[in-house]
């Protein structure tokens, strides 16, 4: 065991835990370290909540690109850096 970690036991839904096992073999991992970075991670999924705030994104990138506007581009950088402070936490 790793020093600094604590064995826990918790009850995971079957369907997730062959998820993890499929992710870490496909990235050549354990199957702690999946969970452990999911469980730092939450947000890190495509969620609804997410895909639309990247649909946002897209549509004020390309409203500016149409209309040369440098407000609508950069009110996009905004909403992207605003993305990736939440998943570089």
């Amino acid at each position: 065991m790793k020093t600094g970690t604590t064995p826990k036991t918790l009850r995971i839904p079957d369907n997730i835990v062959a998820d993890i096992e499929k992710e870490a073999s496909a990235k050549g991992t354990t199957f702690s370290d999946i969970a452990v970075d999911r469980l730092r991670h939450p947000d890190n999924s495509l969620t609804p909540a997410i895909l639309a705030k990247l649909q946002n994104v897209i549509n004020s990138s390309l409203e500016g690109a149409k209309t040369g506007s440098v407000e609508s581009i950069r009110e996009a950088q905004k909403e992207a850096n605003k993305l990736w402070q939440k998943i570089s936490m």
